[in-house]
């Protein structure tokens, strides 16, 4: 949960399914934007495995960004399984992934193109609960790794951070870019009947939503809590660790409540407010925002930008309200099954999310933002990994038209919510159809227009960027021609 209006992101392998789908890799780069130092690879080594030693080098230079050996070593490990389709040196391949990353980041660099440390470290922390959920713990993953959760976030930050960099530079190269639907057609029928790719399963899921309310004493509760610590700071105790210890801000608390420095537009409005207008190194009164409550802290403000530290705290709804959230949602559910009100109409009557009320409880796939790509963006169709854990847990016996058990999750601002859902069809695994997968064929031949426009502009930056290739992987056969000068 962070305080920026920012789509939750959800832990999606798009790209390997993208390459395999599409028969050959379109933006080869995407594979290097999203993983992990060998270090923390979940597929680096099996544990009690002495770990490889990998002996550094320098192998390319690309404007003041050097790639080492270890770069592309730590890529092989990771990738192993992938490397088994590669035509060629998988270390040329790997190569030219890290050597379009590093232009990507010395143009970004010239263009002043930027990702601040809090938005770097809220990717860490997403990464993060996504690797504490695959080994089931954090004692698990610090075991794993043989380090603890802090040098973790340390490893994973910098190439995180150069990673988005990249993400935006190569956006804003290809923002702009459309394709009509007669070039989509072109685009399949141009397709080799042998490459057409395969489309997984999807699903269409209906919700029903209810929030259990908080009480004005816990309300007051926590307001007199944070007006605490508001005093506690002005005696002179430390904001910073004060933030590390209670408050709820997960992307934040860690690095004593910091959120770097962002302009007005990206934070919540009545915290903009509040922010936008302390001086020196005030501590705001309490400010109430979706997310909970607040005090401030201002760090120091450049022109339209603002960097602060805050302290977060959500009021819990009681054990009781959260029983009573449960009877009201099963006491639906027993007139859906009952036959008394369909699932859309009950979704459309009872249902407090206001994103999917009006439309019946539909959910609606907004795909990653961090993916143009993303193959079900703005439909309502699902594949299973793209559902969050709690909801592919709830449906995971279910048939077409049955409905869940109660499940308690959290909404988009980190509140708990009740829910029960049902899937409103499934679409079997199938050949990609125009169509059946339209949106999907238009995302590929959309990445492929992209693709070609990235390639020109790569082709052009190599001639004027300072680029350096070690002697021994000169006579890669790279896709791209112009690394080697």
């Amino acid at each position: 949960m962070n305080l920026l209006y920012t789509t939750k992101l959800r832990f999606m392998k798009t790209e390997q399914a993208f390459t395999r789908a599409a028969g050959r890799l379109l933006f080869p780069f995407v594979l290097m934007m999203l993983v992990l130092p060998a270090s923390l690879s979940l597929n680096a080594q099996v544990v009690g495995q002495k770990d490889p030693v990998i002996i550094d080098r320098v192998i390319a230079v690309v404007g003041k960004y050097p790639i080492l050996q270890s770069d592309i070593e730590n890529q092989m490990i990771q990738f192993r399984t992938e490397i088994m389709g590669l035509a060629g040196d998988p270390r040329c391949y790997f190569l030219e992934s890290l050597l379009v990353n590093k232009l990507l980041l010395s143009q970004a660099e010239i263009d002043s193109i930027m990702v601040t440390d809090d938005e770097a470290q809220r990717e860490v922390e997403n990464k993060l609960q996504n690797y504490i959920y695959e080994l089931g713990s954090e004692e698990n993953l610090a075991n794993y790794f043989k380090k603890t959760i802090l040098e973790i976030k340390q490893d994973l930050f910098k190439p995180q951070k150069e990673n988005m960099i990249s993400r935006r530079m190569s956006d804003e190269i290809t923002k702009g870019i459309e394709v009509t639907p007669s070039e989509v057609q072109k685009f399949y029928k141009n397709m080799p009947s042998n490459q057409v790719p395969l489309r997984p399963e999807t699903l269409e899921i209906r919700e029903i939503v209810l929030k259990p309310s908080v009480s004005e004493s816990e309300i007051t509760r926590i307001q007199n809590r944070l007006n605490e610590f508001r005093e506690r700071i002005l005696k002179g105790e430390s904001f910073t660790t004060l933030a590390v210890l209670y408050s709820e801000d997960e992307a934040s608390a860690g690095s004593g409540g910091v959120i770097d420095f962002q302009p007005r537009s990206t934070l919540a409005p009545e915290f903009a407010a509040v922010a936008f207008n302390l001086k020196g190194n005030d501590v705001s009164r309490v400010v109430k925002t979706d997310f909970g409550y607040h005090i401030i802290q201002l760090i120091e403000r450049r022109g339209d930008l603002i960097n602060v530290r805050h302290i977060l705290m959500t009021p819990k709804p009681s054990i009781e309200e959260k029983a009573a959230i449960r009877g009201r949602l099963d006491s639906i559910s027993t007139a859906i099954r009952e036959g008394k009100i369909t699932f859309e109409a009950a979704a459309q009557r009872y249902s407090e999310e206001k994103d999917t009320r009006s439309n019946g409880g539909l959910l609606l796939n907004n795909g990653d933002p961090q993916n143009p790509a993303s193959q079900n963006r703005n439909t309502t169709w699902f594949e299973p990994q793209e559902l969050s854990r709690e909801v592919m847990d709830a449906i995971r016996n279910l048939k077409v038209g049955e409905i869940s058990q109660i499940f308690e999750t959290r909404d988009a601002n980190n509140k708990p919510v009740f829910k029960i859902i049902s899937i409103k069809s499934r679409r079997p695994a199938h050949k990609a159809d125009l169509k059946l997968d339209y949106p999907y064929l238009q995302s590929l031949a959309l990445n492929q227009r992209r693709q070609d426009v990235l390639n020109d502009w790569i082709e052009k930056k190599q001639k004027s960027m300072y680029i350096l290739i070690n002697p021994d992987f000169r006579n890669c056969d790279f896709e791209r021609k112009g690394w080697v000068k």
